[in-house]
């Protein structure tokens, strides 16, 4: 049998395990696979009657749903995203014992399942808003995918270091997970950045999410405009940080990670 390389095993071991989180995520229950996509749409429709009530059924010219829609996706994505690779050593803590399989490996298993699940759901969201006539054309396609990708780094980064925090301290698990309510109103998911409070625009500004949202936004819609302060390489200089920190402190921590049981 012909050896293989360290790089082919890898492939097979992420590929392995890619196959089991799909099937933890969406294949353990019924229940489990309808909520996929049952989430964004009760966040759309609640939201959408919410704002209807109170402003109107548009938001800078764009019909509301559209534009949570376009926000919110991705901002679902990213959340779930760190908060999977948070859980990710408890979860899988019993495969470590195969010497081919790392930590990492299930953090990058753990992403592309998210992503390829989120890209399925807003692929159907699109498709449905566009049978009822909404315009769910893209202004600047490749922006728009760099932009994404960009956001999907940051919450890798994102969750790699929380994973290694609550790995360390786990009761801050439900306080990190509480975190993320107050991210959802403050990334401007339910309304343009612009309808923010000005006074505390300088501190929403160090909030990356906001950037991503923002920037996204901007690269689908063609009339929308950034909040003042918005920067793309802001987010990439936060994100390459944070990524470097993450994977310092796995390399030097990553013999721990998986003989304890913490996580």
């Amino acid at each position: 049998m012909k050896p293989r390389s360290s790089l082919q095993i890898q492939k097979s071991v992420i590929f392995a395990l890619v196959l089991r989180e799909a099937r933890a995520r969406i294949g353990g229950s019924r229940l489990g696979a309808v909520w996929v996509l049952l989430e964004p749409l009760v966040h759309l429709l609640l939201f959408s009657v919410l704002f209807a009530m109170l402003r109107g059924r548009t938001v800078s010219g764009i019909e509301y749903p559209v534009f949570i829609l376009i926000g919110m996706a991705p901002f679902l994505l990213y959340r779930n995203t760190s908060l999977r690779l948070m859980d990710s050593l408890r979860e899988n803590r019993s495969l470590f014992g195969y010497k081919q399989i790392k930590p990492l490996d299930t953090y990058i298993a753990r992403v592309i399942v998210e992503t390829c699940i989120s890209a399925t759901v807003y692929a159907i969201l699109v498709f449905g808003f566009a049978w009822f006539g909404f315009d769910m054309s893209i202004h600047n396609p490749l922006e728009w995918v760099a932009t994404l990708l960009l956001g999907l780094s940051f919450a890798f980064s994102l969750g790699m270091l929380l994973a290694l925090i609550t790995h360390a301290l786990p009761s801050l698990k439900i306080i990190i997970r509480m975190a993320f309510f107050p991210l959802y109103f403050m990334s401007g998911v339910l309304i343009p950045a612009s309808y923010l409070p000005q006074p505390m625009m300088p501190v929403l500004l160090l909030n990356p999410f906001l950037h991503i949202l923002e920037l996204i936004r901007a690269e689908v819609l063609p009339h929308y405009t950034p909040v003042d302060g918005v920067s793309e390489n802001y987010v990439l200089i936060f994100t390459l940080v944070l990524l470097f920190l993450s994977l310092g402190a796995y390399r030097a921590r990553r013999m721990h990670l998986i003989s304890t049981k913490n996580g």
